[in-house]
């Protein structure tokens, strides 16, 4: 009922910091199963007017607890069970759904709440963890001792499943534990608090990965993707601090986003590693006891880290959380010294004098061939640094601010990367870094191709994915240039990988890691412009056409379906479209309504639109996993804008407005556009619309379309002249 639905279930003051304990009762037929926060206190058959059975059941007490958290279900219910946890662990899901998918969550939990008890000092306080499979749930919420997921999510087919599907379920569902003492035990005091629940569950969550699965390496998993989604967003003059006020129910929803989660979850990642982990560990204890059953303010928080450390934490990290943004330190070097300066970082331009008056305490983390100097810092505008002949500034990407250096110092770090100088976080960072840095004109884009060049020999999944994004980045932007440009930045792609493709291959051995069978997967879907893929792709989809299932790998079958959906026809499609229809798996199913969108077809692209408006034949969730691969593809981007100008009102009608309004898809809906035509064709749409459930989204998003024209305008030629002189210009555009 997160954030204000409990008020329309029950007459209650719907506020965080009014806690209550709750005496529930729910009246069901006998056969129906009924669910609650607390243990079934007794169940009494009763006798209703028509003389129908009934069934009363009552559940304990519940502690103190917030509005939104209080959870009840009903309905007929099959479960499984384990009693490896003090308390009895439960997976319950519907008839027609294969409980025995909800293995990874029965196995799971009982470990992940023993090292959370161990880590917080503070044993999980109710009778029993119930985890329930919901159709149409969207995503999972975290209700005490009742955590509701999306089916997809707790009910996983490894048959069916891909490793990267398998990774983020259990992602998911350590997270939502992480809640039951984050937000559940200690509850934020008011909305402009979100970030001590979310940031600190997907900290927490990261933090027992390192004891529950070290090698699935979520530290690594968390920089090349969690981490920059915090940068990326806060790099937008649209953005907001963490403890940002919260005025009226509809402003709520639309906080759950990047920056409450992953920019919130860098800076207690920051702060761990300044204060020391085992030192941030105890304050945390001591915050959680103090507070338990209670409500916390961020100020809470600092003063139980200050007592325990010693150090003005407040001090150290008020900036961090009351402003908007991050620094970019620009590094200007000359003979041996380094003037470094900070500024605010935007992805439209060079900040203005007014958005430039916050200087922040960074922690310079100098990384040198005699290791990483903790102690250099940044707290002014602008500081000479005396530099050895190798240094790179963020050792490890810890702190959150980007660096910009020279491309001749780009082009020497590329050569310390190729020689085992850095490490896996600051070859993504660097990476990452150079591309933000040339988004915002701060440098050309050109220097970016001539980094990524280099790492052709690259062998760490989590740079590779890096590296496509990078690049997926410069072709989402240049979308709509010419025909010949994409097909360069294609070809440059192509010799990119050549080699890594051919050492990874794509066949999936049942001894290799999950890591490895991602990488390969990654490797395979970003190869679809490679020969030997194309036919190796065709091959298997002709395969699995005439009914052979076990044609195409989990884990490259949505890579497979995309592909002959962009080069095939109607065929085709209702082959896959016939595989929604067919099969019994979650998974499955979301696999193939994840690349309808990839069909080059207009007709077959309507059809697939009127499809997400049709709730007979998906639901809502599923409408937003189609949509996202229209954003794929010039023609699937415009199509989808077209069409949604045509057919709002029907396709609010149908999806619903949920928590954050229309936010949920504009991201999906307009992250494709890039052109100053297409920002003002947006701008003018909804100028006249009521934007107030969604309005913070589509300032967010108005912001990013233009800055991403403006890049293209700034750097077309750049881009264009580098391409070509580096042996990938007038190439045959091919498998367009």
């Amino acid at each position: 009922m997160e954030p204000t639905a409990a008020r329309k279930v029950f007459p209650c003051f719907d506020e965080p910091a009014l806690k209550a304990t709750f005496s529930v009762t729910l009246i069901v037929d006998p056969y129906i199963t009924a669910l609650g926060n607390m243990d079934v206190c007794s169940e009494v058959a009763l006798k209703g007017t028509n003389r129908k059975e009934k069934k009363a059941v009552t559940f304990n007490k519940s502690p103190l607890m917030s509005t939104y958290i209080v959870c009840f279900c009903a309905g007929e219910l099959r479960y499984t069970e384990t009693t490896a946890f003090r308390v009895p662990v439960r997976v319950y899901a519907l008839p027609d759904k294969n409980i025995e998918h909800g293995r990874l969550a029965l196995e799971l939990t009982p470990r992940t709440l023993q090292v959370f008890e161990k880590i917080f000092a503070e044993p999980y306080p109710l009778p029993k963890m119930d985890l329930i499979a919901v159709p149409g749930a969207p995503g999972a919420m975290e209700n005490w001792g009742l955590i509701v997921f999306m089916e997809s999510i707790l009910l996983v087919d490894k048959e069916e499943t891909s490793a990267e599907a398998y990774r983020w379920a259990g992602s998911v569902l350590v997270h939502e534990l992480a809640h039951q003492w984050f937000g559940n035990l200690v509850m934020m005091d008011f909305w402009e608090g979100l970030w001590l629940k979310e940031a600190f569950a997907d900290w927490a969550e990261l933090y027992a990965w390192e004891t529950l699965n070290p090698e699935w390496q979520m530290w690594e998993n968390y920089a090349s993707g969690a981490y920059q989604e915090g940068l990326v967003l806060d790099a937008n003059r649209q953005s907001h601090q963490i403890e940002v006020p919260v005025n009226k129910p509809s402003e709520i929803g639309q906080i759950f986003d990047a920056i409450s989660y992953c920019k919130g979850c860098a800076i207690i990642r920051m702060m761990a590693g300044l204060l020391g982990v085992n030192v941030f560990v105890e304050g945390v204890q001591v915050y959680l006891k103090r507070h338990a059953y209670g409500n916390a303010k961020t100020s809470d928080l600092w003063k139980a880290l200050s007592e325990v450390s010693g150090k003005d934490v407040a001090g150290m990290m008020e900036t961090w959380t009351r402003h908007v943004g991050y620094p970019v330190v620009d590094v200007d070097e000359s003979a041996g010294s380094a003037v470094l300066t900070q500024h605010r970082f935007l992805a439209g331009g060079k900040a203005e004098e007014d958005e430039n008056t916050v200087l922040y305490p960074l922690a310079l983390q100098l990384r040198s061939k005699d290791g990483v100097d903790a102690d250099v810092t940044l707290q002014e505008r602008t500081k000479t640094l005396t530099i050895p002949e190798f240094f790179k500034l963020n050792a490890d990407h810890t702190g959150f601010y980007r660096v910009a250096y020279s491309a001749a110092r780009l082009e020497i770090l590329a050569q310390n990367a190729k020689a085992g100088l850095l490490s896996i976080n600051d070859r993504i960072g660097l990476i990452a870094d150079a591309l933000a840095v040339a988004q915002s004109g701060r440098s050309k884009t050109s220097p970016v191709l001539a980094l990524l060049q280099t790492f052709d020999e690259e062998k760490n999944f989590f740079v590779w994915k890096t590296i496509f994004s990078a690049l997926e980045s410069i072709q989402q932007a240049w979308a709509f240039e010419s025909e010949a440009v994409l097909a360069s930045l294609k070809l440059f792609k192509r010799r990119l990988i050549s080699k890594i493709l051919k050492d990874k291959g794509w066949e999936f051995k049942k001894d290799e890691t999950l890591l490895e069978h991602m990488f390969k997967a990654l490797i395979f879907s970003n190869g679809r412009d490679d020969a030997e893929v194309q036919n190796a792709a065709q091959e298997m989809f002709e395969k699995f056409a005439v009914g052979d299932d076990k044609a195409i790998n989990i884990n490259i079958r949505g890579a497979v379906f995309d592909f002959v959906l962009e080069h095939g026809g109607e065929k085709e499609y209702e082959v896959i479209l016939k595989s929604t229809e067919n099969t019994s798996s979650i998974n499955k199913r979301e696999t193939c309504l994840t690349s309808l969108g990839s069909t080059r077809s207009p007709s077959l692209l309507i059809r697939t639109l009127e499809f997400c408006i049709t709730p007979e034949i998906v639901s809502r969730l599923e409408t937003e996993v189609i949509l996202r691969s229209f954003v794929k593809h010039k023609l699937g981007k415009t199509t989808l804008w077209e069409w949604l100008k045509l057919n709002l009102g029907r396709f609010l009608d149908a999806v619903g407005h949920g928590m954050g309004g229309f936010g949920w898809l504009v991201s999906v809906l307009l992250g494709g556009l890039s052109t100053r035509a297409q920002w003002e064709d947006v701008k003018n749409f909804f100028k006249e619309k009521d934007t107030e459930r969604y309005n913070v989204y589509l300032a967010q998003f108005l912001d990013m379309i233009l800055s991403k024209a403006i890049w293209v305008e700034r750097d077309s030629d750049d881009v264009e002249v580098w391409l070509n002189d580096n042996g990938y210009g007038n190439t045959e555009v091919t498998w367009a």
